[in-house]
């Protein structure tokens, strides 16, 4: 494959404390069409990583797409629309992170921009409710 190898970008990350559900965290965005040349189709990934403490707590991951860098638009799995999978529910007790590695959906690439973000479901998350994202991918010549 030519191109560059982007190193694994530094980790965007926090918390979901005091946020109600349905509460968006975004991840950095990639400049999909950047001057260095652009992201090789098939290459951009997501290391994603989250804990769910709060009990009942769910925490989800998706791509979003911008033309602009400020207008987001959330990018479907499939066609078909499906809902995105939960990656972590908490429970009563200690929950271990959960660590995936997430690629970019073919409709990212079309877009000048792209990022991953994590949702908290059913529950007000807490400070103990964490989510990591970072990516990689390879850079056109």
């Amino acid at each position: 494959m030519d191109g560059k190898r982007i190193p694994l970008t530094p980790a965007t990350s926090g918390n979901f404390d005091t946020d109600v559900a349905g509460t968006v965290k975004a991840g950095a965005s990639v400049s999909i069409w950047g001057p260095a040349g652009g992201v090789v189709n098939g290459t951009l990934a997501a290391l994603v990583i989250v804990d769910a403490e709060t009990n009942t707590l769910t925490l989800s991951a998706y791509w979003q797409v911008s033309e602009d860098g400020s207008t987001w638009y959330d990018v479907a799995g499939a066609a078909n629309n499906p809902a995105n999978v939960v990656l972590a529910t908490g429970t009563a007790g200690a929950d271990a992170a959960v660590t995936k590695v997430l690629p970019a959906p073919s409709a990212a690439y079309s877009w000048s921009f792209a990022r991953l973000v994590v949702v908290n479901g059913v529950a007000t998350g807490g400070a103990t409710d964490t989510y990591s994202i970072q990516y990689k991918y390879v850079r056109g010549a």
